[in-house]
């Protein structure tokens, strides 16, 4: 498997983040460089597993995890807050 993401996914990514945090009023990181790297882990997971699992944190199994929905992007902790924790 390749460590980087398909163009698709990426693009996909960009697409839903821009018109989520649009439409939210939802923040992304201020940070230089964080969000880029957002994306391409989201789109790394949609390549991987199909779903947009949060690239920010660790699980000892992914495919259990995206059966919670907790960390899928837009995770609660974005939808409560508005930004994202990354």
């Amino acid at each position: 498997m390749s460590n980087q993401p398909s163009e698709k996914a990426i693009q996909r990514m960009r697409v839903f983040v821009e018109k989520y945090t649009e439409k939210s009023g939802t923040f992304v990181s201020p940070v230089e460089g964080v969000t880029e790297q957002v994306i391409l882990g989201l789109a790394q997971n949609i390549d991987e597993i199909g779903r947009p699992l949060c690239p920010c944190r660790f699980y000892p199994d992914k495919k259990e995890e995206i059966t919670h929905r907790t960390w899928i992007c837009a995770c609660d902790d974005m939808q409560i807050y508005k930004y994202c924790h990354c």
